[in-house]
């Protein structure tokens, strides 16, 4: 971070009043965390429902600061050599993130959608660096007090931005769309997630437009027109939309390896990851790229600079010769059911075995939804499938119902299959895991001895 500003300035776009030290001095850098805390950093102090950063401030934290941004009557008697007092914290730091983007005339890029943010994000930030230096989120730096911290490493250097705009409650897209300020949305599809909140599709899909709302007049968008939901807004937003998806008809396709066609152009793209899912990703950023007048070569080059990032399609090694791929960051039906296509896909010739666990926050309808996703997998031409957690039960049961031609394992907790499972690795094998992050199947790797590749 490199804000080149001032303690005046700060309070102002911030929404506050600096009570102590000079309007007129420098602030370089702040940080939210104490325990990543350098000395002469400013702290600003934050406040959420389960942790309140005010509770900190001390003498010693005082002595190792510049300068705290603090709710008001939270300062204690010894303080730093500069005290900004705002109404609320986090507020006051999206604030200030947003008077931070009007410093930069440069194209800004929203990603948002229920499946593939943060990988499109990683590959268009990939292709946007072939051509200058590009500020991206930081890892799936996506929510209230990511986006504003991640809009404050912009600098003057900077060509491209690229953001990651997440979402878990109406409103919450139009909150940090106002801080990013994007120039050319990305929407990549409309699914099941956070539905305990949402109550249901419409809301969810509202709220993954209000990226669209923000964009000024001029503004692109790029949208699945293979999504249903997101089809529907290419007639409202005519010239402005830019399509993407398998559909021949769309602006931008990756209908099979090695052919992404852009504009009718053919483009030979190798990538690192596999799956109708990654090639759905790439299309999304390279209609991404090009509506920023990005060159076709650093676009393939771009993407076939791309890797998998930790838990997202990581591909392991066993030394048995198994075959392991972890996908395990996030689930919901829609990711769930194109991921295991990939990997049927990718190791055809081998013998398969899923290893799957909850999928979190689908509210009411999340039995349904399990049951269906077993229902499906019994179709499949599987050597097993073990299945873990409370809401993967249903799945379970259906799974049985259906009387599959292949073996089964179901349990509360990994720990009742740990043993079985191992006795799969093989050369002849391929295991797929995948499950919600709460489910840290991570773990169950790391007690198989597997390593990155």
């Amino acid at each position: 971070m490199k804000l080149d500003t001032t303690w005046g300035q700060l309070a102002r776009a911030a929404g506050g009043r600096l009570i102590k030290g000079g309007a007129d001095d420098p602030v370089e850098s702040f940080s939210t965390d104490t325990r990543q805390l350098q000395a002469g950093q400013a702290f600003w102090a934050l406040k959420g429902p389960r942790y309140d950063a005010h509770v900190l401030l001390d003498a010693a934290l005082s002595e190792k600061t510049s300068g705290w941004i603090v709710e008001k009557d939270r300062a204690i008697a010894e303080t730093p050599a500069h005290v900004v007092e705002v109404t609320n914290t986090l507020k006051a730091l999206q604030a200030f993130a947003a008077w931070h983007r009007s410093r930069f005339e440069i194209p800004v890029v929203g990603i948002t959608g229920s499946n593939g943010k943060t990988t499109t994000k990683e590959m268009l930030r990939r292709i946007c660096e072939m051509c200058g230096p590009t500020c991206a989120s930081p890892g799936n730096w996506n929510n209230q007090v990511g986006v504003p911290l991640s809009v404050l490493e912009m600098t003057s250097e900077h060509r491209y931005g690229v953001f990651e705009l997440a979402d878990s409650h109406p409103g919450d897209i139009d909150e940090v769309a106002k801080v990013a300020r994007p120039t050319l949305a990305v929407l990549t599809n409309i699914g099941p997630d956070h539905l305990e909140f949402y109550g249901g599709m419409e809301a969810n899909f509202k709220t993954k437009a209000e990226l669209i709302e923000n964009l000024p007049p001029e503004g692109l968008a790029v949208i699945n027109v293979d999504d249903p939901w997101l089809a529907g807004l290419e007639p409202r937003l005519g010239a402005r939309a830019i399509t993407f998806g398998m559909n021949p008809r769309a602006k931008v396709s990756f209908p099979k390896d090695r052919e992404l066609m852009i504009d009718r152009h053919k483009v030979d793209v190798k990538l690192s990851s596999f799956g109708e899912l990654s090639r759905y990703n790439a299309a999304a950023a390279a209609a991404a790229a090009h509506a920023l007048g990005i060159p076709l070569d650093k676009i393939r080059g771009g993407l076939e600079s791309y890797r998998p990032s930790a838990m997202r399609l990581e591909r392991l090694k066993h030394a048995s010769g198994c075959e392991i791929v972890l996908d395990a960051y996030n689930a919901n039906p829609a990711s769930m059911k194109a991921a295991i296509d990939g990997f049927r896909q990718e190791f055809s010739g081998k013998k398969l075995v899923l290893v799957l666990g909850d999928m979190k926050e689908l509210g009411s309808g999340s039995a349904k939804f399990h049951a269906e996703l077993g229902e499906w997998l019994a179709t499949l031409p599987l050597h097993a499938a073990y299945l873990a957690g409370p809401e993967m039960k249903p799945a379970y049961e259906a799974l049985e119902r259906a009387k599959p031609k292949f073996a089964t394992a179901y349990g509360e907790t990994p720990g009742a299959w740990a043993a079985k499972l191992r006795a799969e690795l093989g050369p002849d094998r391929a295991l797929f895991f995948k499950a919600s992050r709460a489910m840290r199947f991570e773990t169950i790797l790391e007690a198989l001895e597997c390593s990155t590749r």
